[in-house]
């Protein structure tokens, strides 16, 4: 017979279990996908990296990104969306990604970025894909307050359907990690139904807005990557004081409306780990060092 304080300990961590997932919408099974690895050479090259003739700026901005893991079967993601929306509101170098694992907007890659980042549950929004954010602003003034080495500038084309562009990397110090890139399409205000358990909250946003919010607007849904989801190498002699490297990319919009559309590129450490600046220009538009 097991004892009476087996049986407690035995209780109180199945408490704990309901708790912690009382306030999120559960991940059905999901296929065992290993995250690709863009260092399995590990030679560091990329022919489609080249160095610019022009000199990097002595300082830049800091922008941060917030990746929004959720879906419209997810009653509870309307919440951390709507802190994603204010925290941009606040501050225009905090940039914002929906990505979507549901039958209306599902990014292709999401099974690989969920193993990678051990997303179990939506929502979850992931601050510079380093740690959970917590939905408070509080980090991410935190974040902003800190100088970067690095900084991003996009050029981009539109000429009917088609997005043809260069990114370029510029660095104001010698790096001493290994990084990667990636280049993203995303789609703003893209309208689908959206469940909603905040109908009955008053404190909410959503309070009386309906079980499900037929006309809900989601915020830059991640669409395609014209990299590694994780990131392509950036060659380690480029990555040096007052240097500029650069890299052609192209992207399809496949009927997504072009006048919402926007690329989004970030510089993150090699493990695909920790982004270290990001960057946003509105496709077919230019967006210079800052």
């Amino acid at each position: 017979m097991k004892s009476t304080k087996t049986i407690k300990s035995w209780s109180f961590y199945l408490l704990l279990t309901v708790i912690l997932s009382a306030t999120s919408c559960g991940k059905g099974e999901t296929e065992d996908i290993t995250p690709s690895n863009p260092d399995s050479s590990n030679t560091r090259k990329n022919p489609n990296v080249s160095l610019s003739k022009e000199a990097a700026p002595s300082s830049f901005s800091t922008k941060i990104l917030l990746e929004d893991y959720t879906a419209t079967w997810c009653g509870y993601c309307p919440r951390v969306g709507h802190a994603i929306e204010e925290a941009m509101k606040k501050n225009n170098k905090i940039i914002g990604i929906g990505v979507h694992d549901d039958k209306e907007m599902g990014f292709s890659k999401v099974e690989s970025l969920m193993k990678k980042f051990n997303i179990g549950g939506f929502p979850t929004a992931m601050l510079n894909r380093s740690t959970v954010w917590s939905e408070s602003y509080t980090p991410l003034q935190k974040k902003l307050s800190q100088t970067s080495s690095t900084g991003i500038a996009i050029q981009s084309s539109l000429t009917g359907d088609q997005v043809k562009g260069k990114l370029k990397i510029g660095f104001n110090s010698n790096l001493s990690k290994s990084i990667n890139y990636a280049i993203l399409l995303v789609e703003d205000k893209v309208v689908a139904a959206q469940k909603n358990y905040y109908n009955e909250d008053k404190d909410s946003p959503f309070y009386q807005k309906g079980e499900v919010i037929e006309n809900f607007q989601h915020v830059n849904v991640l669409r395609k990557s014209a990299t590694d989801i994780f990131g392509d190498i950036v060659p380690e002699e480029y990555t040096k004081k007052g240097k500029v490297c650069q890299a052609d990319f192209e992207f399809k919009l496949d009927g997504y409306k072009s006048e919402n559309c926007y690329i989004i590129a970030f510089v993150v450490e090699k493990d695909g780990n920790n982004v270290l600046n990001v960057q946003m220009a509105k496709v077919g538009s230019n967006k210079d060092f800052d």
